[in-house]
């Protein structure tokens, strides 16, 4: 059988079957005409004809009905099979009987009787067949569920090992509570060491759900958040229960997408709240502290430059009457007297701008630094030309910022580098880097330096660059440099060594397209 199944694999089981019911059916309209010229009667030639053609029509519908059967496509061969073994059997009968006996007519039984038989044989292939598609069927659901007992298995084997990690981080979670709830938010894990501030343990939210623990507005707020968690959300919320805070956090455990438990910490936090509350009272208290002692510079600077202005005043009109009658050390001690009142009144307007930074800045807004630095080394030209500086500056950005403060800020920063350039001539420049969303601006000089120790304390208010008499200088400047960066979220910072130079750099907000 085997060798007829090759043969009909190459050919096609259900082609096959079409062909010979194709062959019965034109033998069997064909059948009359071939037989005229005998002697037999035109009925019994027409039986003949319906028999074989119905034996035809027959296995032309088992062909083309295969497909829509329950035989799968692979087993068409082994019906095929069967019908033609039988057809084949039966000729080999029909053969066998010829030879030992005489048929009365050997081509009418040639024709019906292996026609009838092919029939015979498709039905039994058929049943075949079907028995066939039934064991495949069977072996292959045999395989899936061989396969789908092992997926069960290694997920048994996962929640295990899950579970057994879960367990063991809730009893020894510390400074806390740990929950495993399933998806009716019903206790399955409970453990931590972080039920000493309430009158209830883990023992008591083993199995219960959180409906039959909680009540009121603590359970809407619980159940809301371990529902959302359930959705697929990370939650993280504060509650106060039993006159203590706790802290919650949940996440949404997860298998091939599909949230099947949620995970939920808790900790008092009580005690932090409250040092929280008190720094926040603190910082409150500070602020209004500053901007008391703001206004009181501010009044006092303002209130000063009147008296200092008298002062000034009557100095210069004694310089006026008396000069000539003041012998050497009359005029080194009048000159004494005039330089403090100017540095008096240089002190004076710098506490004043530095009080009004926060208070009288302008509005922010896109600035051309290059403008900025075009209008600064204009401002500086006289003390540029008498000090023979040479300022140099890359191609500056544009930044957002206060353009009346930015401006102060690279003048006091550029005057600096000039006052302090030693006994060379100053030799300035300024550049720029982008650095995310901000501009790394800076200062640098061959100046006379700054010493490590004293370079955290000169942003610092009255604490000059060099106090040594030898540069003047109200000690103020760096401190409004200082104040202007911070008041635009940046940093400002000296890189320094002694006699090498500095270079002083700090931070401002860069343009975004929608501000430009």
């Amino acid at each position: 059988m085997k060798p007829v199944i090759s043969i009909l694999s190459n050919i096609g089981g259900r082609r096959a079957i079409l062909g010979l019911g194709s062959v019965y059916i034109v033998l069997s309209v064909l059948w009359p005409f071939v037989r005229l010229p005998r002697p037999t009667p035109l009925e019994e030639e027409l039986i003949v004809s319906i028999l074989v053609g119905g034996a035809g029509i027959t296995l032309f519908y088992v062909g083309y009905r295969l497909p829509q059967t329950d035989i799968r496509p692979e087993f068409f061969d082994t019906v095929a099979s069967w019908c033609f073994r039988a057809v084949g059997v039966m000729v080999a009968i029909l053969v066998f009987i010829g030879l030992v006996a005489d048929l009365n007519d050997p081509a009418h039984n040639f024709l019906i009787l292996p026609a009838l038989a092919a029939i015979a044989g498709t039905g039994a292939g058929r049943h075949d067949a079907r028995a066939k598609t039934r064991t495949f069927t069977l072996k292959q659901r045999n395989r899936e569920l061989q396969e789908t007992q092992a997926e069960l298995e290694e997920t048994v084997t996962r929640l295990e090992e899950s579970e057994q990690r879960y367990r063991t981080l809730t009893e020894n979670f510390p400074n806390g509570a740990v929950a495993l709830l399933d998806d009716e938010l019903r206790h399955t894990i409970v453990g931590g060491q972080g039920f000493e501030s309430v009158d209830f343990g883990a023992a008591d939210l083993q199995g219960e759900r959180v409906q039959e623990v909680y009540s009121g507005e603590i359970l809407e707020t619980i159940e809301s958040h371990y529902r959302a968690t359930l959705a697929g959300e990370p939650t993280s919320f504060e509650l106060t229960m039993q006159g203590r805070v706790f802290e919650f956090h949940t996440h949404p455990l997860t298998d091939d997408g599909d949230v099947y438990a949620i995970l939920a910490m808790s900790q008092d936090i009580t005690e932090r709240k409250q040092h929280e509350e008190k720094l926040e009272q603190l910082v409150a208290d500070l602020e209004e502290s500053n901007e008391r002692l703001e206004q009181f510079a501010y009044a006092a600077s303002h209130d000063l430059q009147e008296p200092l202005r008298m002062v000034s005043t009557y100095l210069q009109l004694i310089e006026r009457r008396y000069g000539e009658k003041l012998d050497e050390e009359g005029e080194e001690l009048f000159e004494y007297a005039l330089d403090g009142a100017e540095r008096m009144r240089s002190m004076i307007d710098g506490l004043l701008q530095y009080s009004r930074i926060e208070t009288m800045g302008g509005e922010f807004e896109p600035v051309d630094l290059d403008t900025v630095f075009d209008d600064v080394r204009e401002d500086l030209r006289v003390q540029i030309e008498e000090s023979g500086a040479e300022i140099t500056s890359d191609r500056l950005p544009r930044v957002k910022g206060d353009a009346d403060q930015l401006r102060q800020l690279v003048q006091n920063l550029l005057s600096n580098a000039i006052e302090y350039s030693g006994e060379e001539a100053p030799q300035v420049r300024v550049s720029a880097e982008r650095n995310g969303d901000t501009w790394v601006v800076s200062v640098t000089d061959h100046g006379i330096g700054i010493d490590p120790d004293d370079q955290e304390q000169i942003f610092e208010v009255f604490e000059g660059l060099h106090g040594d008499g030898d540069y003047a200088g109200t000690g103020i400047g760096l401190a409004v440099c200082e104040r202007i960066v911070e008041r635009h979220d940046g940093e400002i910072w000296v890189d320094s060594e002694p006699d090498e130079g500095s270079t002083f750099s700090f931070t401002l907000p860069a343009v975004t397209d929608s501000a430009t």
